[in-house]
């Protein structure tokens, strides 16, 4: 016997806001809400639940994006008037997305949950899940890359006029000039997170991080710097809790050659 509905309900709805936050960002960047072909009233009704969600679990962690205090009737809307911004390939066929959507908003009203459910119900409902779900899962498994998750480092350069962009993992850069001890460089480095994230760097010497907002640096050589091999790491990550490799995101080396 099906019995959990609502929290049936529950994922559907979160894995459809997932999706139209994902592929309205990738369509209209950070600000891509005020973008929406949707009716002020239905955003300011977000808005009352967002405050009164506020209000009811002060100190609580709770959903900041303004998306999640939608509903199935919203989402139907936003999916019918974006599709051609991306959602076709999400869903694929818009006419059965719109009728799924509609029979689960039938569900989530509030008056639906007042009277018991035929179980012929409760296996539309787990069906219009399900199918749904899957095809979310099915377009990020094949439009997803990890890069559509995980800032990677677009441009670096120092000050003596080296650099590279379009850098791949890892990649090291041999400078040609020799460098002394007591001379200084700057060196910037320059990503942005697919997310819409603030970006940390850390530009130091292997084995040392210092993570910080700022973009650039100036590194100061000294004595210990002296060999053919003083690499300089400009690293990069999100403020998220995951990343692409344990601790970091991205990374490029420079290498110098240092003498006395």
């Amino acid at each position: 016997m099906i019995t959990d509905i609502e929290e049936e309900l529950k994922i559907l709805e979160n894995s459809v806001r997932d999706i139209l936050n994902l592929v309205l960002f990738n369509k209209h960047g950070t600000n891509w809400e005020d973008f929406l072909k949707i009716s002020p009233d239905r955003v300011e009704n977000w808005k009352k639940r967002k405050d009164v969600e506020i209000a009811r679990f002060k100190g609580v962690a709770l959903e900041t994006r303004l998306l999640y205090y939608s509903d199935f009737y919203d989402l139907k809307n936003i999916i019918d008037k974006h599709w051609d911004d991306g959602l076709v390939n999400v869903f694929q066929e818009k006419k059965s997305t719109l009728l799924f959507l509609e029979e689960a908003e039938k569900f989530r009203d509030p008056n639906a949950h007042r009277r018991e459910l035929f179980e012929y119900q409760k296996h539309l409902i787990k069906g219009i899940s399900g199918e749904l779900r899957i095809r979310i899962m099915k377009f990020r498994g094949k439009r997803q890359n990890p890069d559509g998750f995980f800032p990677v480092i677009e441009a670096v350069k120092d000050s003596l006029g080296n650099g590279a962009s379009n850098t791949v993992y890892a990649q090291q850069i041999i400078t040609n000039q020799i460098i002394k001890v007591g001379d200084s460089i700057e060196i910037i480095g320059y990503s942005s997170d697919p997310l819409g994230g603030d970006i940390e760097y850390s530009i130091e010497r292997i084995g040392k991080k210092n993570w910080s907002l700022e973009n650039k640096k100036v590194i100061n050589f000294t004595v210990s710097d002296i060999g053919k091999a003083c690499d300089i790491q400009v690293m990069v990550r999100s403020k998220r809790d995951y990343h692409a490799y344990s601790s970091f995101d991205d990374y490029v080396d420079f290498r110098y050659l240092v003498i006395p």
